[in-house]
């Protein structure tokens, strides 16, 4: 996965790098207030169970005194057996940073084997000054690196399983493990996290066209994830009834986060406080609809990436930030690019953009289907957008970048590549493909060799 020695030491480079940058945001992505208190309700779940665990071998999140039933609680379990009390609570805290930056490294790295250096670095930067998970990424409680491993890991080994069954065995082994280990921590965003697994599935197994075999594999993706989630609620269940003698707190707190808000009326009351001049029309009435229609437009327009504004620059919060509805416009452009061909990445691109369009239906998804969630965490649910839409949008401008400046400023080897065999950027059979294969022979439109 990591061949040479220079690609392994890059990779831990750039592992410490997002780590300490997602733990201490030194670039000034965030405003340092807003960072310091992002999701303190959450992450103080961890810190209770810590200093108040009981006597239980598995105590839940909220320690004694809260008792937060409704989720399993993994992560903070695994933090109170490491630590006495809260004394290494710091420390584990940067551990979660370095997962989530272990986690965007090896997706550089990738790209650098396969589309070359110039792609990487786009890719690094935009990971870099990504606003969300530069909040999220640092969290005890949510585990950013969970939510990101089960489409991560499947983009990285697909090519590597084998073929027909025993492919889908190893495969689907894979996908059901790193859904358990996420439903563990939490069933949030759990629909996203489905369908970012059929989007990694589904850059592998298009063969040019969506045709009844694409989306039975694409079924199949999303249904050995189903099972590590059904795994996982097991699990809760059976901790919930050894310590209660009743589950039904799962089911309650499923009603309330989807069709059965309890506080809907509050939060339109809330929605027209905020006194926005070009949406507030959207909640005069009671329809809510309109609610969800207002909560979702300020979802996106939500900063994707902010441009870096270290303290002492005068910046406030996110005051040169890009939209995640712009990004929405450049992977509809390049996606529409790709499906008439017209780049010599058009292959790829294709690929990516199929992956990208179902990781925008897995955003929507959870805004759609967690109705109850979706109009009360205003302040948070724009990270279905990362899960994994945005960076792969990301690595569509990064290829998109390569291709361009490689036309526009060749390298001394582009000419010696083009006369003898290829490099692996533009692979034409799966068997030479690196982490993320180019085309197969089969796509519809092949791509000029030697292309960097």
């Amino acid at each position: 996965m990591l061949g040479s020695i220079r690609q392994r030491i890059s990779w831990l480079a750039a592992t410490l790098f997002f780590g300490f940058q997602i733990r201490f945001d030194f670039l000034g992505i965030l405003d340092p207030t807003y960072k310091a208190q992002f999701q303190q309700d959450s992450d103080s779940l961890v810190v209770d169970l810590m200093l108040n665990p009981g006597s239980a071998l598995f105590p839940q999140l909220g320690g004694v005194e809260r008792n937060y039933a409704s989720q399993f609680g993994l992560q903070g379990m695994v933090m109170n057996w490491l630590s006495p009390g809260d004394h290494f609570y710091e420390a584990l805290r940067l551990t979660t940073s370095m997962l989530t930056g272990a986690v965007f490294a090896a997706a550089v790295i990738a790209v650098w084997r396969a589309w070359g250096g110039r792609a990487a670095s786009v890719l690094f930067a935009l990971l870099a000054i990504s606003f969300w998970t530069n909040g999220f990424g640092a969290s005890t409680y949510w585990q950013l690196w969970t939510l990101l491993l089960p489409t991560l890991v499947p983009l990285l080994v697909w090519p590597h399983l084998g073929s027909g069954r025993r492919k889908w065995l190893r495969g689907g082994a894979i996908i059901a493990g790193l859904v358990f280990l996420k439903c563990l921590c939490g069933y949030e965003f759990i629909s996203t996290v489905l369908l970012g697994v059929a989007a990694a599935v589904g850059f592998h197994e298009f063969r040019g066209r969506i045709d009844r075999r694409l989306l039975s594999r694409l079924v199949l993706a999303m249904a050995t994830g189903l099972v590590g989630f059904v795994l996982a609620v097991g699990v809760h269940v059976a901790q919930l009834m050894a310590k209660y003698g009743d589950a039904s707190i799962i089911r309650t707190r499923m009603f309330e986060r989807t069709v059965s808000p309890s506080d809907a009326a509050e939060m339109l009351v809330w929605a027209r406080g905020v006194d926005d001049p070009l949406w507030g029309w959207l909640v005069q009435g009671d329809s809510m609809l309109g609610l969800w229609a207002f909560q979702l437009v300020h979802y996106l327009t939500n900063p994707a990436v902010a441009i870096p504004a270290p303290e002492g620059t005068g910046f406030g919060l996110a005051a040169y930030g890009i939209p995640i509805w712009a990004f929405v416009v450049v992977f509809a452009l390049i996606a529409g690019q790709a499906v008439r061909g017209r780049q010599e990445d058009a292959a790829v691109q294709r690929r990516l953009a199929l992956s990208a369009g179902i990781a925008l239906a897995g955003g929507m998804s959870w805004l759609v289907l967690a109705y109850g969630h979706m109009i009360h965490h205003a302040h948070m649910d724009s990270i279905v957008f990362y899960l994994p839409f945005l960076p792969l949008v990301f690595a569509m401008i990064a290829l998109r970048v390569q291709t361009i400046s490689h036309r526009a400023w060749p390298t001394r080897s582009d000419a010696a590549v083009e006369e003898a065999a290829p490099r692996r950027t533009w692979p034409r059979h799966e068997a030479a493909a690196p982490v993320l294969p180019g085309p197969r022979a089969d796509d519809r439109q092949p791509v000029a060799q030697g292309a960097g």
